[in-house]
């Protein structure tokens, strides 16, 4: 785990240790490093100190003699009396014993202390969720319910008989729309309809983005579609309303878009490549500051995260921001705060005020694709693995590499999840199993509490709308399926 007192040169990526922290620690200077620990993220008020390893050798090893004393001790036994031989031999086992003891001692009140810290989170944490759970004012999830008909088999020969059941769905809550593309990007606009874009996964150089209205709530079509070059990793529309015309999506550089609503055309605008530097990978994600929308970052293969300034169409910085290759990229709540998630495994947060350091919020093993900011509470925090149906779920404030929670609520890969726009405990997940759930976190899991979907082919990407919380979207194969509340 990398905190404050570590410092990651950006250039090298490596990370530099400060001796002083090497040393043995005791337990004044823990409780000393308690009340003087600040949090990485702004809203933090203590950060719990880390401890060094309890078993080091220095508390468990004994003291040795050396070899003059022991030559001296062996010339002294042979003139000494035998009882008074016996007596010194007790007297250093009993030495030996009292510092054992101590060394013992001082182990289990570290555990102790480390036990307590992480205690009194989760019993903020929890009281936080119950505070959440208990307003009036959200809707419980037992009024959700998902009456979709649930569908068999593959698309093909079915095709036409599917397509016939969503026209004669007269309480339309699903809206299905066919592409001829292999799709993955989905994003919904912040806007005043629900507007949305999709785009191509397809290995070849001709891709592709269009843009799906839903016209007054009886049909999903396409207004409008731009050809692109190569497949796109993520689409995605600027959060600002004033400026939620902007579309961009991320190949081998982030392209954007104005989206013209009267015209119903795409204009280009620019493209962020960054050809001078000797970074310059393919890109795996991007994220639009939901604070500052003239700045974006971004992430790549090369183990680097570029933020860009979009009024001067010029990089700010660039940081070697994992050991390995950088998955996925998301802002925070707060202008200077990103997290970030790669194939190292770790999940890390950093500040754009301070960039000579890192701080590891979560480990573990395999690779991080996905993380998922909850920008109503925003030390919760969830991230996915590569290839695999657990969805961790953790503090950013609690720095001991602790999972709150770790959701098994598919039987296969996660491929996304995105927290709900107007309740804070809601979290959408979607899996190669085919299901879309619906979760409370926070609450005892049960089947009451959990609602699914379950699509016609393993689903590829999750959004939800922020501008009509109602709907949710969802791709899969060649096509788009919007999914009522």
């Amino acid at each position: 785990m990398e905190n404050a007192n570590q410092e990651t040169d950006p250039e090298k990526g490596q990370t530099q240790i400060n001796p002083e922290e090497q040393q043995e620690p005791t337990l004044d200077k823990i409780k000393e490093n308690q009340s003087q620990s600040q949090a990485p993220f702004p809203n933090q008020e203590i950060n719990p100190p880390e401890l060094n390893n309890p078993n080091n050798g220095e508390l468990n090893s004994q003291p040795k003699l050396d070899e003059a004393n022991e030559n001296n001790i062996n010339n002294e036994h042979q003139e000494e009396n035998p009882q008074e031989i016996k007596e010194q031999s007790q007297d250093i086992n009993n030495n030996i014993s009292q510092i054992n003891n101590m060394n013992q001692m001082n182990y289990q009140e570290m555990q102790i202390n480390q036990q307590q810290i992480n205690e009194q989170y989760m019993l903020q944490y929890q009281n936080q969720m119950n505070q959440m759970n208990n307003n009036p004012q959200e809707i419980p999830m037992n009024n959700y319910i998902l009456n979709y008909n649930q569908i068999q088999g593959q698309i093909s020969p079915e095709q036409m008989q599917y397509q016939q059941q969503m026209e004669s769905n007269e309480n339309k809550n699903i809206y299905d729309y066919m592409t001829n593309m292999k799709l993955f990007g989905i994003s919904f606009q912040n806007g005043n309809c629900p507007r949305l874009a999709i785009s191509s996964l397809e290995k070849r150089l001709d891709n592709k983005i269009e843009i799906l209205e839903l016209i007054d709530n009886k049909d999903l079509k396409k207004v409008y579609e731009q050809h692109v070059g190569y497949p796109c990793t993520k689409v995605l529309w600027s959060p600002n309303k004033n400026k939620n015309s902007l579309l961009a999506f991320s190949s081998d550089s982030v392209q954007i878009y104005d989206y013209s609503e009267e015209k119903q055309v795409l204009s280009y605008q620019t493209r962020l490549n960054n050809k001078k530097s000797k970074y310059s990978g393919p890109l795996t994600s991007f994220d639009w500051n939901i604070v500052n929308d003239s700045i974006l970052g971004t992430a790549s293969i090369d183990n680097t995260c570029t933020i860009w300034d979009l009024n001067k169409q010029t990089i700010k910085t660039q940081l070697i921001a994992h050991e390995k290759e950088v998955f996925d990229i998301q802002f925070g709540p707060d202008e200077n705060i990103f997290i970030s998630g790669g194939a190292d495994g770790t999940v890390r947060l950093f500040d754009l005020r301070a960039l000579d350091h890192s701080t590891i919020i979560y480990e573990t093993k395999g690779c991080i694709n996905k993380v998922a900011w909850n920008l109503k509470v925003p030390n919760l925090i969830v991230a996915t693995g590569l290839e695999k149906n657990v969805i961790y779920f953790f503090d950013s404030r609690m720095n001991y590499n602790v999972s709150l929670d770790e959701l098994n609520l598919h039987k296969e890969p996660v491929t996304g999840c995105v927290w709900a726009p107007d309740n804070p405990s809601q979290l959408c997940s979607v899996s190669e199993d085919c299901n879309v759930i619906i979760s409370n976190i926070g609450i005892e899991q049960t089947q009451n509490n959990n609602v699914s979907y379950s699509a016609p082919a393993p689903i590829n990407n999750v959004d939800w709308c922020k501008s009509f919380p109602e709907w949710i979207g969802i791709t899969f194969k060649d096509r788009v399926q919007l999914l009522r509340k």
